[in-house]
């Protein structure tokens, strides 16, 4: 999976048990942009809360907000245009 472009929040992949209509945490972290452009991978697990075996496209998931902790990743600011040879006091 290719990695999310800078200050893009990863988020926790969830799906829904088809016995509890309860949500499962699957312990893949995605971005809204990559999930709507995943290929066709099927996912399976032994579900934690029936013990039973399920089956999931991965683009099936439900994306969950980011978590509080996540920040976006401050862009820098550019530094100004420097050369040993330019006289700093002269106009710019």
């Amino acid at each position: 999976m290719r990695r999310p472009a800078r200050g893009r929040a990863m988020n926790p992949l969830l799906f829904e048990c088809p016995t509890t209509g309860r949500r499962i945490e699957v312990g893949i972290a995605i971005d809204y942009a990559s999930l709507r452009n995943v290929q066709p991978v099927t996912i399976g697990l032994l579900c934690p809360l029936c013990d039973r075996p399920h089956e999931w496209k991965l683009h099936e998931g439900l994306v969950t907000e980011p978590p509080a902790a996540a920040q976006p990743i401050p862009v820098p600011i550019p530094l100004a245009a420097w050369s040993p040879c330019r006289d700093p006091d002269a106009p710019a």
